[in-house]
């Protein structure tokens, strides 16, 4: 685990310096770094960001270590974080309240406009509790429901309500994924994509997308669309690409062949299968083993 506190304090910064910010990440980044030569694979990194545009640089200085970079944003309560501060330091009480008063409403502005963690509320939660959330939440099960009729109507609700948030700044919404495929096996997620005119338009998407219960996700991989997320568990993503991409078309034209060719379909079926079985508490890794059938599929169509 690597404290960012401790970190910087081998060489004292303010928190708007960004120079000394820069120092602080690049150590951080050599020390990851260096573990991961001496055969280390996972790490914890604890700081408070206050804004998306730091939490992403240092993700992007860390993307080249690991492709998988997952970023959480604690909270509590007030009258929680009261009692934590009694119990190791009351002579500071009131300053520290304070501090995390302001904190907290500088978190949840920066979190409209960009990534900032995906919240996890530790109010009723001990330490062990939080460890545990975290790691559920990136060991979240691949699970295969066979298709259902639902999914199409909760596509066409779920597009209401993003068409109605979203306003002129969605000018496409369509239904992507397994779950748009009938008669696909899929995990009950619902997917979605929105073509915005400009792709920097996604970023004025999250304020309203946040209204529904859409947790933008910045992963640095995604440099052709943005994504997002509902439930826990999911139950929704939403991908935000260009208007007229190269991402929207091929989005579009794998669910396309899928529907049409039953042949393709089945071994899509079966390989994901068999992915869910081998990758079961790994996300990331089922979806990147599904990559060579889907360029596959989409050379022939």
């Amino acid at each position: 685990m690597l404290d960012g506190d401790y970190i910087g304090a081998v060489h004292p910064f303010e928190i708007y310096d960004d120079e000394r910010i820069e120092y602080l990440f690049q150590t951080m980044r050599h020390l990851v770094a260096f573990h991961v030569e001496h055969g280390y694979h996972n790490f914890v990194i604890s700081y408070v960001f206050e804004t998306p545009e730091s939490l992403a640089h240092l993700r992007h200085l860390l993307a080249d270590l690991d492709d998988e970079v997952y970023a959480f944003r604690l909270i509590c309560a007030e009258s929680e974080m009261k009692r934590r501060i009694q119990a190791r330091d009351r002579e500071q009480l009131e300053w520290e309240l304070e501090r995390f008063r302001d904190l907290s409403a500088i978190q949840k502005a920066a979190a409209t406009r960009g990534d900032l963690g995906y919240v996890i509320d530790t109010t009723s939660l001990t330490v062990s509790q939080v460890a545990d959330a975290i790691w559920q939440n990136i060991r979240e099960a691949v699970e295969l429901e066979p298709y259902s009729s639902d999914w199409p109507a909760q596509y066409e609700a779920e597009r209401s309500c993003i068409d109605a948030a979203l306003g002129k700044l969605a000018v496409e919404i369509h239904h992507i994924g397994s779950t748009a495929v009938p008669g696909l096996d899929a995990k009950p997620i619902i997917d979605i994509v929105v073509a915005v005119r400009q792709f920097d338009d996604a970023w004025d998407c999250i304020a309203s997308l946040d209204t529904l219960g859409y947790t933008f996700i910045d992963y640095a991989q995604n440099t052709d669309r943005r994504f997002f997320r509902k439930g826990l568990p999911r139950t929704h993503h939403l991908h935000i690409v260009e208007q007229g991409s190269a991402s929207l078309a091929r989005l579009l034209a794998f669910r396309d062949a899928l529907r049409a060719n039953p042949e393709l379909r089945q071994q899509y079926a079966a390989l994901k299968a068999k992915l869910a079985t081998h990758y079961k508490n790994d996300r990331a890794a089922y979806s990147a083993a599904k990559t060579a059938f889907i360029e596959k599929a989409l050379a022939i169509v």
